[in-house]
């Protein structure tokens, strides 16, 4: 799947661990889907997801995607409206 990827963003902590990940995936055209958006527990509740998903948003337009989607668990839709989604008659 990762081949289709077009671009993906992970965060460490100060040991240099891997503590979050996500990519936005597509093929090629104006539209893009932001998949596997993952804070590892110890590090939830402190904006790093958000953080996270505003800079794929933010990397999504200078590659050219003027369409991002997500789809998402009904208990995280306040975390993707505070990234910046809008619910759409089809979810965010």
């Amino acid at each position: 799947m990762l081949e289709r990827c077009n671009f993906w963003a992970g965060v460490r902590n100060e040991n240099n661990k891997l503590i979050a990940f996500g990519y936005v995936c597509g093929m090629g055209l104006e539209h893009g889907y932001m998949k596997d958006i993952i804070v590892h527990p110890e590090n939830q509740g402190q904006g790093i997801g958000v953080d996270l998903v505003k800079e794929l948003l933010r990397e999504s337009e200078r590659f050219g995607l003027s369409i991002v989607t997500v789809t998402y668990e009904e208990s995280n839709t306040n975390f993707y409206k505070t990234c910046g989604f809008k619910l759409g008659s089809s979810g965010v």
